[in-house]
């Protein structure tokens, strides 16, 4: 089968030769050189060519998002040891000093009518089509899928731009003031979605789409469930229906642990998801039992984990991880693709990521 062979009838439910492997999430410089087969220094001097010759070379169906390696000099590392992580560039405290300076800057937001007024629907077309068929040549045969560029409001931006105590702060003493901001976000990516869901038909795109935001950490959502349906849920909704109602796949990615509130994401359209720590209660076994809103089995990007098993354990470990998530969706009929749970960074052995590649597309 081909790679988009093999996609398509993992979404439809068919029977495939061996489950598809997504690459796209690994920020370590060693392997994707070593893959490439160059040496790091000349990595970095065409990193985007030459991770994309590592994926081919790694035997991967399909590419979400394309997260490169931050270079050495931008992370928050030594020098010597690099990271996921860039350096801070703003701090939100000077902009957003208080609770009331992020609601009064809240209140000032754009809300429905004035996004919708805004939006050109035609130069979103045209800029999706561009992209999706500029960026999928470069990558074939390998399926391409991007991410976060259309999908859902935002809202991990919120306690990126405000900082996390007063956004959230300001959200319990002014849910009605969020409640517009996240609607007038969610009709702005609505009419995203729509020209999207143009696209897709018109153009024979993947019907796949990757987004979510980082709602959750390791004991569950960062503010109640509750207060998320009173402001942003709702918006959510609106953003997602025309996907849902042309039976496009959603993805959702989400860190930490979401249980709480995945019904409410089901709900809204989401029919699959990614970032599964289990590390954290995102139990494989338990998603691989759970349906979307019209009943088929989710769509699983995972998941290998990038805080134990790729960084502390053995080939062998990972191998072993694989072969269970195989067996699962074989068990089960979860619509698998196979994946680290989240970003694979320098820290983890390079052997590991090549097990994980090798193994998985054998």
């Amino acid at each position: 089968m081909t790679s988009r062979e093999r996609v398509h009838a993992v979404l439809n439910g068919d029977p495939v030769d061996r489950v598809p492997v997504i690459g796209g999430f690994i920020t370590n410089p060693d392997w994707l050189a070593h893959s490439a087969g160059v040496d790091v220094a000349e990595f970095w001097s065409h990193a985007e060519r030459y991770a994309l010759e590592a994926y081919h070379n790694s035997g991967s169906d399909v590419i979400v998002q394309f997260v490169l390696p931050k270079r050495p000099e931008v992370t928050t590392g030594d020098g010597e040891r690099l990271t996921n992580f860039s350096r801070k560039e703003r701090d939100p405290r000077d902009e957003f000093p208080t609770v009331e300076s992020v609601i009064e800057h809240v209140r000032g937001e754009p809300g429905p009518e004035e996004r919708a007024n805004a939006f050109d629907r035609q130069a979103f077309y045209d800029f999706y089509v561009e992209f999706m068929r500029d960026r999928g040549k470069t990558m074939e045969p390998i399926v391409w899928v991007p991410g976060h560029i259309c999908g859902c409001p935002p809202f991990q931006h919120g306690y990126d731009y405000y900082g996390y105590d007063n956004y959230l702060t300001a959200m319990l003493e002014a849910p009605e003031a969020f409640r517009r901001y996240f609607d007038g976000w969610g009709e702005h990516v609505r009419l995203q979605n729509v020209e999207m869901v143009r696209a897709t038909r018109e153009h024979d795109l993947l019907p796949v789409v990757y987004c979510g935001q980082d709602i959750c950490y390791g004991a569950g959502p960062i503010c109640s469930p509750d207060l998320l349906e009173r402001t942003y849920m709702p918006g959510l909704r609106r953003a997602l229906k025309p996907l849902a109602e042309a039976e496009i796949e959603i993805v959702w990615h989400s860190d930490g642990y979401i249980m709480p509130i995945i019904e409410s994401l089901l709900a809204a359209g989401v029919t699959g998801f990614q970032g599964l720590e289990e590390d954290h209660g995102m139990s494989v076994e338990e998603l691989s039992g759970m349906t979307d809103r019209r009943g088929r089995p989710l769509v699983l990007w995972g998941s290998i984990s990038v805080t134990s098993t790729l960084p502390f354990g053995t080939p062998d470990d990972v191998r072993a991880d694989v072969r269970r998530c195989v067996e699962i969706a074989e068990r089960t009929g979860m619509r698998l693709f196979l994946a680290p749970s989240s970003s694979v960074g320098p820290e983890v052995p390079v052997e590991n990521i090549a097990a994980f590649f090798e193994y998985a597309s054998g």
